[in-house]
């Protein structure tokens, strides 16, 4: 029987960088993208992932991933409100946006993502 350790792997949302770690059995590693050098943010809502791109490279970094328990709506409506805490977590923290700010990108997110689902329909 083979022996399988878990790594573990943790994003954390700073006030000046987004940290991503991860361990294995015999090694540990550390990402760091200062917001200072980040270009764009992207989400993908059928992918379930948030990709940043920074000021030193042309390539999108996949930093954050969602995976939907199945494939029910119920079970994607939870994963896609997970993923768009985070986008709005990490964006609101590479701006420093005031509250207000907040409330105004969020609604408008909320917003084209109505008219993506009504324009779905059709």
């Amino acid at each position: 029987m083979e022996n399988k350790t878990k790594q573990a792997r943790h994003t954390f949302v700073g006030k000046s960088a987004l940290v991503l770690t991860a361990r294995g059995e015999n090694e540990a590693a550390s990402q760091i993208f200062n917001y200072e050098s980040m270009r764009e943010i992207r989400i993908d809502l059928v992918e379930l992932e948030v990709k940043v791109l920074m000021t030193y490279d042309e390539s999108y970094f996949r930093v954050f991933k969602i995976t939907a328990k199945d494939e029910s709506p119920e079970a994607l409506e939870v994963a896609k409100k997970q993923i768009l805490k985070f986008y709005n977590d990490l964006l609101n923290a590479s701006m420093r946006l005031t509250k207000e700010e907040v409330d105004a990108i969020k609604k408008r997110q909320e917003e084209m993502i109505a008219k993506a689902k009504e324009d779905q329909k059709h």
